[in-house]
């Protein structure tokens, strides 16, 4: 049985306690960063135009001796004295080679997020999921078959290290780390962001809309598989696995219950705008019953606050993907929500 995030009876006076309990349990299971102490830093690397747009390509500090990689797209008349609103772009798996570079090509599989809502007026930041593009390919033309050794080495040294963070919890990090960047840069608004993404990519939203509220509107799109139907998620081990150990042990100790189920996710973000993109044709989801029940309750805490028009849910029968009348929706929301 799914978890009730609120009841018929509960006050809304009663909702910061509930949802202090539900973010304590999500946190613990993305594991326990080591203690960092560093100044957050940035640089550009690289600037570039394509399809009529200025990037720049940036390296910022993740951790006192690491940098991640991010691309900035630039809409056109964007500066200081006219600043934009910034969209962070998760992007998918695309078998871990393109990394950020998917949604930043018109010619890739449907999700040029970036392209799209930068000649639409907004900043796109586009980053590297943790160990996924130029992380793993070191700027090489690799066969699938390296890039894939590759990727599990590192998750190997990953675990090695970090035995007690989960993969989430790096990528939520990391992240983060580039919202403090998007800070800094005078010609963003900072009022709020967003944040959308595709597959890895919508799970990455959701978390981080979850978990950070500068995060103002969110667009997860295939990224929401309820943790009760994907049972592999709590008992897959070994350091490669992307579960806590936090997570491992509280799911044998409570007899196969969750930590945290994505209802509970969906209302974290609550009363901030989220918009699901979900397809019930789904191959990498067979189970989508299970996410519409996950909508319907997490949709509960929106009602409470007295912000239904808040959630918003669009299902399409596009399987893992997005077509442009799916886009075109999710950039209408965030026109609405981000350009008040």
């Amino acid at each position: 049985m799914f978890r009730d995030v609120v009841l018929q009876d509960t006050r809304p006076e009663e909702w910061p306690a509930i949802r202090q309990r539900i973010y304590t349990r999500m946190m613990a299971s993305m594991g326990t960063a080591p203690e960092m102490d560093f100044e957050p830093h940035y640089e550009v690397a690289e600037e570039y135009e394509r399809y009529g747009l200025a990037h720049r390509k940036i390296r910022y500090r993740v951790t006192p001796d690491e940098y991640g990689l991010a691309v900035i797209v630039l809409p056109e008349g964007v500066a200081k004295d006219s600043p934009a609103p910034a969209v962070v772009v998760c992007h998918g798996t695309y078998g871990g080679k393109l990394g950020k570079d998917g949604p930043l090509t018109l010619e890739g599989p449907e999700c040029a997020y970036a392209i799209e809502l930068a000649r639409r007026g907004f900043v796109a930041a586009v980053p590297d999921n943790y160990e996924f593009g130029e992380r793993v390919t070191r700027g090489e033309d690799l066969p699938g078959k390296e890039i894939n050794r590759r990727y599990i080495e590192s998750m190997v040294r990953f675990g090695e290290r970090h035995p007690d963070w989960s993969l989430d919890g790096r990528r939520v990090w990391e992240h983060q780390r580039l919202l403090d960047v998007l800070d800094a840069v005078d010609f963003i608004r900072s009022e709020g962001y967003g944040v959308m993404g595709n597959s890895l990519g919508g799970r990455m939203t959701i978390f981080l809309a979850a978990l950070d509220e500068r995060i103002a509107a969110a667009v997860p799109s295939t990224g929401i598989s309820p943790n009760l139907t994907n049972v592999y998620r709590a008992v897959r081990g070994g350091p490669a696995s992307r579960s806590s150990p936090e997570w491992i042990k509280y799911f044998q100790q409570s007899g196969g219950h969750m930590m945290y189920d994505y209802q509970d996710v969906i209302a974290l973000c609550a009363p901030r705008p989220l918009l699901v993109l979900d397809p019930y044709n789904d191959d990498y989801n067979p189970y989508i019953q299970a996410n519409f029940h996950c909508f319907v309750m997490g949709q509960r805490v929106y009602q409470l606050l007295g912000k239904p028009e808040c959630f918003c849910t669009l299902i399409h029968g596009d399987g893992h993907a997005t077509t442009d009348d799916v886009r075109e929706f999710a950039y209408r929301w965030f026109e609405r929500w981000l350009r008040a």
